[in-house]
């Protein structure tokens, strides 16, 4: 016999919609905001010393962010940490996306466990480094890593 939770799908109503709510384990099966993102004009990668790698995409616009991709090749953690960072930056400006950090993903999650938290400071980066990156190949940076907003 079939019970109601054999015709679920991970990504239906009664799933959250903001990856910050409880838990990584529903991000990680339906991370929010991944792909590849062609009209980015900011982009971040960076290998951590786990060998995890995240890319983020970030297309700025006037006043903010206003869409947000990634792609990573590592573990269950780095995904939702990953997912969590795009979904914060997401609308923000980019001083408010900067000021992202490694605890505020976290406070996102229960439970990781503290091996598994350098993921959240691996996402900080590569979120940090797609930022910077906007400023030195951008005309609102004039191509200047010294002229960053914060």
């Amino acid at each position: 016999m079939k019970s109601d939770n054999d015709n679920r799908s991970v990504n239906n109503e009664t799933t959250p919609k903001n990856p910050a709510g409880p838990g990584y384990l529903q991000t990680w099966l339906g991370p929010y905001n991944e792909g590849q993102l062609p009209e980015a004009n900011g982009t971040g990668r960076i290998t951590g010393p786990c060998g995890d790698t995240m890319m983020i995409y970030l297309r700025i616009g006037k006043e903010s962010i206003d869409e947000v991709r990634f792609q990573v090749d590592g573990c269950a953690f780095s995904r939702t940490c990953v997912s969590i960072a795009a979904s914060l930056a997401k609308g923000k400006t980019l001083e408010e996306a900067w000021d992202i950090d490694e605890h505020r993903i976290l406070r996102c999650l229960s439970g990781i466990p503290s091996e598994e938290r350098h993921c959240a400071v691996l996402a900080r980066d590569t979120l940090r480094q797609a930022i910077e990156n906007y400023f030195k190949s951008s005309p609102r940076g004039n191509g200047h890593e010294d002229n960053r907003c914060f």
